[in-house]
């Protein structure tokens, strides 16, 4: 009859320095695993379309630095843009846009 005989007392401190390194590693990825990419959209006002564009590009750069994101200036869309017809409107070109952001987890 054959009988085996286990010693685990070597392999526990083994078994729980990979347990801390893992769990090391897990921590350390968390806040990039809970970064998250949005959509942000908004609407401004300017004299003509490129002075309506860069208003709505600088208020969604602000929007995602305040919220201590990253801006992708690239990913940038207008979505809706209009001219008044008003002569009287001092800022006459309308301009709707959407930019992706980076937030932090």
């Amino acid at each position: 009859m054959l009988t085996a005989s286990l010693d685990f007392r070597e392999v526990h401190p083994l078994t729980k320095l990979h347990t801390l390194m893992i769990a090391g590693c897990l921590s350390a990825f968390s806040p990039l695993a809970l970064a998250e990419t949005v959509n942000l959209t908004n609407s401004a006002d300017g004299a003509n379309r490129e002075a309506g564009i860069a208003a709505v590009k600088k208020k969604l750069h602000d929007a995602c630095t305040d919220r201590k994101g990253s801006p992708d200036a690239a990913s940038f869309e207008v979505v809706f843009e209009k001219t008044s017809d008003n002569p009287n409107v001092p800022k006459p070109y309308y301009v709707d846009g959407k930019m992706k952001c980076e937030l932090p987890g």
